[in-house]
């Protein structure tokens, strides 16, 4: 009966170990990145307002929730509001569909008077070839939208041929982005 009994127990016990030495591990080595700045947030900050003058920028944190959130005004394609030192440029993070299920992921550089600056991608899951031409080609479409603010008719500017899907996404995270900033902007301002 000890021959059947006894190794399952003693496995038992050494996964119950090694389980909490993980948790042990974890808990003792983990730090919280919420709302720090990534390698690739702040390079996408200098290419949309093409500035290296060593501006800082913050990611805005959610002061209403008890754990660090980014502020994000409850909308769901928001991923966080990033502000400069000076609080003149201000970038809205968006990640929403294009042919992909979350294949447009950007930076949406929108300065005080609520127009759009420019756009950057941080990262792109299209059709390569088609969708990727709104990353690799931003004169096509995203650049036609500079100077554009949430009031504007976004349906002047055409889609691109073969990736209808992409330019559709790509509009609507520009618009939700503008949208975001013109009905928050003494909040996100404030900060």
């Amino acid at each position: 009966m000890k021959k059947y009994i006894f190794p399952p127990l003693a496995l038992m016990i050494i996964c119950i170990v090694v389980c909490g030495l993980l948790v042990f591990t974890y808990k003792l080595t983990y730090k919280d990145t919420t709302g720090v700045m990534t390698d690739d947030l702040k390079a996408g900050c200098e290419a949309v307002f093409q500035n290296s003058d060593g501006n800082d920028y913050k990611i805005l944190l959610d002061s209403s929730k008890t754990e660090k959130m980014p502020l994000t005004f409850g909308n769901e394609k928001v991923n966080s509001i990033i502000l400069s030192e000076n609080k003149e440029n201000c970038l809205i993070e968006v990640t929403t569909d294009g042919y992909s299920k979350g294949g447009i992921h950007i930076l949406v550089g929108i300065n005080q008077s609520g127009e759009l600056v420019g756009t950057e991608f941080i990262s792109c899951g299209e059709t390569p070839g088609l969708g990727t031409k709104l990353r690799d080609q931003k004169s096509i479409f995203s650049d036609k939208f500079k100077g554009f603010t949430a009031s504007d008719d976004f349906d002047k500017v055409d889609n691109v041929t073969g990736a209808t899907y992409s330019s559709k996404g790509m509009r609507d995270a520009i618009k939700t982005a503008l949208e975001v900033y013109s009905n928050n902007k003494e909040a996100i301002l404030s900060e």
